[in-house]
């Protein structure tokens, strides 16, 4: 017998809260009790696997992200081992479309994916948006226990999930991330001196070429926007020639122009967005408690 989350239109699109899900279950003892005699103890019922996330639109289509999502995962800890990705083969447009990503150990994974192209292929659910899912999979119930000190299904809210789960996703992708930031702009900043001590009449044709063969190599962005590297050449700028070179590496980007794609400003919606769902359920559950409503700690 599955237990399904969701519905038979959209799929599990939409997450149950914990009350919803456990009214679930018992409504399904029921009828194993209504049907076939079978009793079943709730109190005794355990987890021993759970995959918790949180789904969110994205401004344009998933693939479009695959720098800055390739770029999360690699940032993941050492003990998050190879890193996996599933990619769709589009013939039209004569290219290869991220539509999954995953890392993790034996106890946990993390899985980022398409949540549009997933539900189109499983259930044939067209979605207008675009949708993307962070997922955070952990795969036994010695884990479970360790992230929540129990494993009954009787102990879980709504509260301590989504509580694991925001802080889960500031220590693996946001904070990560800013420490890349800034080593990545020191980085950057030491290539702009070497560049132009070495050549000073093409430096900036030379070091576009660096970081777009780098990254070629290493599958791995050096360069994530161009917003980053003018930073650092505001930051290097003592002639006060900061225009000047702007507009020269803009023009060199011209024939790089994947560095001009905004990613800086999508690896800040990836992270404000996981951020305002869970003010949002903060903010929800105030109002519910003032309201002094029986549901409290129900909502996702």
């Amino acid at each position: 017998m599955d237990i399904f989350v969701g519905d038979g239109s959209q799929g599990n699109l939409q997450n149950k809260t914990v009350a919803e899900y456990q009214r679930m279950i018992k409504r399904i003892f029921q009828y194993l009790h209504d049907e076939y005699g079978v009793t079943v103890n709730f109190q005794n019922l355990k987890f021993s696997e759970m995959e918790i996330n949180c789904t969110f639109e994205l401004k344009e289509e998933f693939y479009k992200y695959h720098r800055v999502l390739r770029l999360m995962m690699f940032n993941l800890p050492k003990s998050f081992r190879k890193l996996g990705q599933v990619s769709g083969i589009n013939k039209s447009k004569q290219r290869i479309e991220a539509e999954t990503f995953y890392r993790g150990n034996s106890s946990t994974e993390v899985k980022i994916y398409d949540k549009k192209k997933h539900l189109a292929q499983t259930i044939q659910f067209r979605l207008e948006k675009n949708m993307i899912r962070i997922e955070f999979i952990l795969k036994k119930s010695q884990k479970i226990k360790e992230v929540f000190l129990s494993t009954l299904v009787s102990d879980l809210t709504d509260e301590k999930i989504n509580k694991f789960y925001y802080q889960q996703f500031i220590r693996l992708f946001e904070k990560p991330y800013r420490k890349w930031q800034v080593e990545n702009g020191n980085q950057l900043r030491n290539m702009i001196v070497n560049h132009r001590n070495n050549h000073k009449k093409h430096w900036q044709r030379n070091l576009i070429q660096e970081c777009s063969n780098k990254e070629q190599s290493d599958q791995l962005p050096l360069l994530l926007d161009v917003k980053d590297l003018l930073t650092q050449v505001k930051i290097l700028d003592k002639d006060r020639h900061y225009q000047r070179i702007a507009k020269g590496i803009l023009e060199q980007c011209s024939y790089n122009d994947i560095y001009l794609q905004n990613d800086a400003e999508k690896a800040e919606e990836i992270i404000g967005k996981v951020k305002d769902a869970y003010n949002s359920y903060l903010n929800r559950e105030v109002v519910i408690e003032t309201l002094d409503s029986p549901i409290y700690g129900e909502t996702a």
